[in-house]
């Protein structure tokens, strides 16, 4: 479980700061895919920056939610124990995502944006998720 924590607190910060432009006071984005794709040098840089951690990542938009996505190379447990260990860890990281949903609210024509992390096994099965709002 030591790793698991390592890798969600690790990643999720290297996201936030990657995903995160300064307000100018203005709706520059139309949609979450165009702040994504504004920061798509950034975003690639990062996630090249993780390789080898045991999992890979991606950000997406999905409607008026920005997905954190994180795939693990081998196969984590799906069980009480790993939710409440994830439920835990939330805590830590909860107010750089109200960051970034507050500059996303500044920056995107979108009315409630999400933040989404979204933890799979390679063969697609949801090991964690959770939505800020």
């Amino acid at each position: 479980m030591k790793k698991i924590a390592a890798l969600f607190v690790n990643l999720c910060l290297a996201f936030v700061m990657v995903v995160t432009l300064t307000a100018c006071g203005s709706k520059e984005f139309k949609d979450i895919q165009e702040y994504i794709d504004a920061q798509k040098d950034q975003i690639d840089a990062a996630i090249k920056q993780q390789e080898g951690l045991g999992m890979t990542m991606e950000v997406k938009a999905d409607g008026d939610t920005l997905v954190y996505r994180y795939v693990y190379a081998t196969e984590m447990p799906i069980n009480d124990e790993t939710t409440a260990y994830f439920d835990g860890k939330l805590e830590e990281t909860k107010s750089q995502f109200e960051a970034v949903i507050d500059e996303m609210k500044e920056l995107i024509d979108v009315e409630n944006p999400k933040v989404k992390l979204l933890y799979e096994n390679p063969d697609g099965s949801v090991v964690y998720e959770h939505t800020y709002e």
